[in-house]
């Protein structure tokens, strides 16, 4: 009896750790759509994302841990839509086993305009990174 107990156990927990894991393609669904808060956020109030045609995931030359999410997005301004392309570059962590998947912006590029970090520094405007981060964080978690 003791055996069929054992048995079940850690069939049980291992049915358990895997139904948890966490893929590739679930983190970067995640990532694309904290990407495309990020982006809208800082938007001017008159452009908007009508919708996202394309997405693209890569490691980030950035470094070890940093994932790259390309945006292609069809915006409208009221008038007139347009194509653009964006790019937030995060930094990216896996739990235990896959367990769960943290990441935070490190760099968000729109057209010539870039907001986040570059090592140390924080490019842009200090307010435009808060609000980037919230954004990111409420559409995110």
């Amino acid at each position: 009896m003791k055996s069929y107990f054992l048995t079940f156990s850690v069939l049980l927990s291992c049915a358990l750790l895997l139904s948890g894991c966490v893929s590739r393609a679930q983190a970067d669904a995640t990532l694309a759509k904290g990407c495309e808060a990020g982006v809208a956020a800082l938007l001017p109030p008159e452009r908007k994302i009508e919708r996202i045609s394309d997405k693209a995931f890569s490691p980030s030359p950035e470094g070890v841990g940093m994932r790259r999410v390309m945006l292609k997005a069809i915006e409208n301004d009221g008038f007139l839509e347009v194509e653009s392309e964006f790019e937030c570059v995060f930094e990216e962590s896996f739990g235990l086993f896959n367990m769960n998947h943290t990441a935070s912006i490190y760099q968000v590029r729109t057209g010539d305009r870039v907001i986040g970090k570059s090592g140390n520094e924080i490019l842009g405007d200090a307010q435009d990174f808060i609000k980037l981060t919230d954004a990111i964080r409420e559409a995110m978690y």
